[in-house]
C-alpha cells in the first residue's frame, strides 16, 4: 500500500503528540497527587467524591458554627457568674438592712450601695461580644438593651430573640439568652401572691406572703387579688378583720382598682357591703363605671354613693375613690364597659396577734398592732425586672421614721424584695445550667462531626488519591514511549530512494 508523504508525516506527529498528551495527563495527576480530577478519570467514583466534598464542607461549616456557639454561650455564662456574685451582695445587703438596730444612715449607707451595685448590674446586662454586639439584646444587637430614662427607670430595648446556631444535621444550638428572660421576666413575691401593706395604714402590722394549701379550692379563684380588711365594730374596739376579693368580669379599658380599705363605721356601707360568697346564693357585687362628661362615676350594682364617686381619668396619679366606706385605688383610663366583682370571703373575725388567715385554699399570717381600716393585699404574682426590685428596695430605705408603722413598711417592703432576688437568682441559675448543657451539646456535636469528617477523608483518599508509586512507574514508562515516538519519527523521516541510486 502506498502511503503518501502527507499521511506519514501526519500519522506520525500524531503519535507524538498522543503520547505528549497522556504524559501531560499523569504529570497532572501527579502534580495534584489525586487519581481522579476529571469525570472521565472514573465515571463511577465521581459523583461519590463530590457527595463526600459537600458532606465535608458541610462539616467544616458545623464545626465553625460550634466555635461561634461556643464562643458565645462561654461569654454569657461569665456574665451570668457576675450577675450571680451582685444578687448574692444585694440578698446579703437586704438581710443587713433588716436589722432594727440600724438608723437612717445606716439604712443611706445600704442605698449608696445598692444603687452602685444596680448600675453594676446594668452594665454586665450590656456586655458586648467580640464584635461589640450586645449579648442579652434578643436579635437587636446593635442597640444598647438597658438604658436609664429620665426619671431613672432602666427599660429594655431589646427583643426576645434567640440566636441559634447549626452545628450538626438537624441539630442546633441556642446561642444567647435575650435580656428579658435573664432580667426581666422574674415571678413576684412568693411566685403565686405578693404580700403588700396599704401605704396609708397606721398600724404595724405586717403579712406574710400567701401559700397554696389547697391547690383544688385555690384554682378557682386563680383571677382574684385579695385584700385583708382591718375594721373595728365601734371606736376603741378590738379589730376584725374580713377578707374581700376583687376579679375583672369585663375589662376593655387600661385602667387599675384595688379595695384599698374598708371602713364599716360609714353610714351608707351596708348598702354595698358585698354577700359571703356563696356560688349558689350569690356572687358578690358588680364594681362599674358611668361616663359623666370628661370624668367617671364609680358604682356598685349600678347604684351610685353617696355622695357620688368620681374618678378623674385626666389625672395620671392614682386616686382614692369612697364608695360607702369601700375606699377603691384607681389609676388609668377605664371603660364605660369596664366591670368588677368584689366578694367577701371572710366575714369579720377577731384579730390576734400572729392571727393564721386560710381561705379560698390559702393561708396567710398577720400580725402586729393592727387599726382601724387598715388593709393588707394579696395580690397575684406577676413578672418584674430585677431593676426595679433593687429600686424598690432602695426607696424602702429611705422611708422616713423610726416608729413601728414606718418600721412595718420597711419589714413588708424587705421582705418582697428578699423573694424576688431570690427569684431572680433561681431564674439565672436555671439559665446558666441551660448554657452548661448547650455547651455540653456543642462538644459532643464537635466531636462527632470530626469523627464523622475523619472517615469520609478516609473514604474521599482512597477514591481520589494517587498511588504515588504506580503512578511516578507509569510515567517513567510513558516517558519512554514517547522518547521511541520522537526517535522513530526522526529515523522513518530519514529515509529517502535517492539514496540508493
Amino acid at each position: 500500500m502506498r502511503i503518501s508523504t502527507q499521511v506519514f508525516f501526519q500519522r506520525n506527529v500524531d503519535s507524538v503528540l498522543g503520547q505528549q498528551t497522556k504524559l501531560s495527563q499523569q504529570n497532572m495527576h501527579l502534580s495534584t497527587s489525586k487519581r481522579v480530577i476529571h469525570g472521565s478519570d472514573d465515571a463511577v467514583a465521581i459523583s461519590t467524591i463530590q457527595r463526600l466534598k459537600q458532606d465535608l464542607s458541610m462539616g467544616e461549616q458545623f464545626l465553625k458554627n460550634g466555635e461561634m456557639a461556643e464562643t458565645a454561650n462561654a461569654l454569657e455564662e461569665t456574665s451570668l457568674q457576675q450577675v450571680t456574685n451582685i444578687l448574692q451582695r444585694v440578698r446579703e445587703l437586704l438581710v443587713t438592712a433588716g436589722n432594727e438596730t440600724y438608723n437612717a444612715q445606716n439604712r443611706e449607707a445600704v442605698a449608696v450601695e445598692l444603687e452602685g451595685l444596680r448600675e453594676e448590674l446594668m452594665g454586665v446586662a450590656n456586655t458586648r461580644d467580640g464584635n461589640s454586639q450586645f449579648i442579652f439584646a434578643g436579635f437587636e444587637v446593635d442597640t444598647q438593651p438597658y438604658q436609664s430614662n429620665e426619671f431613672g427607670t432602666i427599660e429594655y430595648h431589646g427583643d426576645n430573640g434567640d440566636r441559634n446556631y447549626k452545628v450538626g444535621p438537624g441539630v442546633f444550638v441556642q446561642g444567647n439568652d435575650s435580656g428579658a428572660s435573664v432580667f426581666n421576666e422574674i415571678a413576684e413575691g412568693n411566685g403565686t401572691f405578693v404580700s403588700e401593706a396599704n401605704i396609708n395604714n397606721n398600724g404595724s402590722g405586717v403579712i406574710n406572703e400567701a401559700s397554696v394549701i389547697d391547690s383544688k379550692a385555690a384554682n378557682g379563684f386563680l383571677s382574684e387579688d385579695y385584700t385583708v380588711a382591718i375594721t373595728e365594730t365601734a371606736a376603741g374596739a378590738d379589730p376584725d378583720y374580713s377578707v374581700y376579693g376583687l376579679k375583672e368580669t369585663t375589662v376593655t379599658g387600661n385602667a387599675t382598682i384595688n379595695l384599698a380599705s374598708v371602713d364599716i363605721s360609714d353610714p351608707n356601707f351596708a348598702s354595698f357591703d358585698p354577700a359571703l360568697y356563696d356560688p349558689a346564693v350569690a356572687n358578690g357585687v358588680t364594681v362599674g363605671f358611668v361616663a359623666v362628661g370628661p370624668l367617671f362615676e364609680v358604682t356598685v350594682n349600678g347604684v351610685s354613693a353617696t355622695p357620688a364617686a368620681m374618678y378623674d381619668p385626666a389625672d395620671t396619679n392614682q386616686q382614692s375613690v369612697n364608695l360607702n366606706g369601700l375606699n377603691f385605688d384607681i389609676q388609668g383610663v377605664p371603660d364605660v364597659t369596664d366591670s368588677y366583682t368584689l366578694n367577701k370571703y371572710v366575714e369579720p373575725t377577731k384579730y390576734t396577734e400572729g392571727q393564721s388567715i386560710e381561705f379560698n385554699g390559702i393561708k396567710t399570717e398577720l400580725k402586729g398592732n393592727v387599726m382601724n381600716t387598715d388593709s393588707f393585699a394579696l395580690r397575684q404574682s406577676g413578672e418584674k425586672d430585677i431593676f426595679s426590685t433593687i429600686k424598690d428596695a432602695i426607696d424602702t430605705l429611705r422611708i422616713p421614721g423610726e416608729d413601728d408603722v414606718a418600721s412595718a413598711q420597711r419589714e413588708m417592703r424587705f421582705n418582697m424584695a428578699r423573694l424576688q432576688v431570690d427569684n431572680a437568682m433561681e431564674n439565672v441559675s436555671g439559665i446558666r445550667t441551660s448554657v452548661g448543657a448547650r455547651m455540653r451539646t456543642i462538644d459532643n456535636q464537635s466531636e462527632s462531626t470530626q469523627d464523622f469528617n475523619l472517615t469520609n477523608q478516609k473514604t474521599l483518599s482512597n477514591l481520589e488519591d494517587l498511588d504515588m508509586a504506580a503512578a511516578i512507574s507509569e510515567f517513567k514508562m510513558q516517558m519512554s514511549l514517547l522518547e521511541v515516538s520522537q526517535q522513530t519519527f526522526v529515523q522513518m523521516q530519514s529515509l529517502s530512494l535517492f539514496k540508493l541510486i
